[in-house]
């Protein structure tokens, strides 16, 4: 029987035991302290530390396993879960991982049981319950939605080509199909090298959703969930083999700052300025865009992302939400929501080919729009924008994106950063053409050193 005490984390920073409040607050404070050497004042950093022990468990969407066999008191040989730190497999000595979505912990719950079922099938012997999904398997995916009562996807990862060992393709779907009823999993995607069989919900992918809900203060309340009648409802459509926020408690606490800010931004504009436009980057599946976009802030938006699967999943979900530019009949103006033209591209690329249209003088007038040419990525080249919207990976911004930011058309920045270093570059580079007005840091992974950082940045 294995309890949570019982329970190591291999690679983390701070254990189960451990004070994970002031851990956390140590090292959000540590980056805001990184912040002052670059001038960044104190009354403009804010930080959001964890608060309570149940902030540090039951966060994370997606996480990895690796099976060990050990021999079982019984003499029975046993998988049971392991994690790699510093390149050696470590058991977790449990069977869930309390820092995982409880959808996600359920679900390891059943797989192990019922990877290490056996049934009797003679007097003295006994029979593995699932031998074909167990020969040869290494390691197990989980992902989940971030709401706990949605989807849960696992893949099973195996070190030799599978049907070699594991009979033929129909006896191992059927063994799969039968293995997602019994541990109430979604989807059970079944790998190796250049193989792949999928059991249970088809195509694989997960579902989300969360609201929207104004408050008298001009904040933006962010839940998941539909809400009530007084809410915005977003629906997510997030394919299982790409990226998304890994914490939906961190996701809906830069949601909720960022809408807030393009709220309070939106309301100082002088009602006679028209054409109030967002250029996202690096947009993902549109986890921000979507909310942006029903909330009928801007009067267009545009968003770029490199990864073809989350441009095609973007473009879905804003046909889900009823803001593709079909759905607006490309009038290009706010009503109930805003517009999303989404493009496929290299953040750094599109920076470049706007900067070389600005240079020539061949900024496009909106007065000659029309539904063709805005579907163009040219188009949208030779356009001023007024705000830009950036959540780069760990690596920070391109050269090309921060020459845009600064000789570009943007009257304010929202910059959301997971790379710690690679933001302090970023800032200095900015600071040029931008004020910081305000930066909150959020602990992106509790009990690891990751935080996430939601910057404003406003033209002087």
């Amino acid at each position: 029987m294995f309890t949570s005490s019982s329970i190591f984390l291999p690679g983390y920073l701070c254990q189960l035991d451990d004070d994970c409040v002031l851990h956390s607050k140590e090292k959000v404070n540590s980056a805001a302290e990184d912040l002052f050497t670059i001038g960044i004042s104190k009354e403009h950093i804010h930080t959001l530390p964890c608060l309570t022990d149940n902030e540090a468990i039951d966060y994370r969407c997606s996480c990895t396993f690796q099976l060990l066999s050990k021999d079982s008191n019984n003499g029975e040989i046993e998988l049971q879960y392991a994690m790699r730190s510093a390149k050696i497999a470590i058991l977790l000595g449990g069977d869930h991982f309390p820092i995982a979505t409880p959808r996600i912990q359920q679900i390891m719950k059943h797989v192990l049981k019922e990877l290490n079922g056996r049934y009797a099938c003679s007097e003295n012997n006994k029979a593995i319950k699932y031998p074909l999904l167990r020969s040869d398997l290494s390691s197990v995916s989980f992902a989940s939605s971030w709401n706990n009562d949605m989807d849960c996807i696992a893949t099973f990862n195996y070190c030799s080509p599978i049907h070699a060992n594991q009979g033929t393709k129909e006896e191992l779907l059927m063994e799969a199909n039968d293995f997602c009823r019994d541990c109430n999993i979604t989807t059970l995607i079944l790998r190796s090298k250049k193989m792949k069989e999928i059991a249970g919900r088809l195509p694989p992918f997960i579902d989300d959703v969360l609201h929207l809900k104004p408050q008298a203060d001009g904040a933006m309340k962010v839940a998941l969930g539909e809400g009530d009648e007084s809410s915005i409802s977003v629906f997510y459509h997030k394919p299982e083999d790409a990226f998304q926020h890994p914490n939906g408690n961190t996701m809906l606490q830069a949601l909720g700052w960022m809408m807030t800010k393009l709220h309070s931004i939106e309301r100082k504009r002088s009602e006679n300025k028209k054409d109030f436009r967002l250029l996202e980057m690096y947009c993902g599946c549109g986890a921000h865009t979507i909310p942006i976009a029903k909330c009928a802030i801007f009067d267009s938006i545009v968003a770029v992302e490199l990864d073809q699967r989350l441009v095609i999943a973007c473009q879905d979900n804003c046909i889900k939400n009823g803001c593709s530019p079909q759905a607006n009949n490309c009038k290009g103006d706010k009503e109930d929501v805003t517009p999303v033209y989404s493009f496929q591209g290299d953040a750094g690329e599109w920076a470049a080919k706007s900067l070389l249209r600005r240079t020539k003088g061949l900024v496009a007038s909106s007065n000659t729009t029309t539904c063709i040419n805005k579907a163009s990525k040219s188009y949208w080249y030779g356009q001023d924008f007024n705000v830009l919207l950036v959540d780069p990976p760990r690596m920070g911004l391109s050269q090309e994106v921060r020459s845009l930011a600064i000789n570009g058309s943007f009257e304010h920045m929202i910059y959301v950063s997971c790379g710690r270093v690679a933001l302090k570059a970023d800032l200095d580079a900015l600071k040029v053409a931008f004020d910081v007005v305000d930066c909150t840091i959020t602990d992106l992974f509790p009990r690891t050193d990751s935080i996430e950082t939601l910057v404003h940045l406003q033209r002087r």
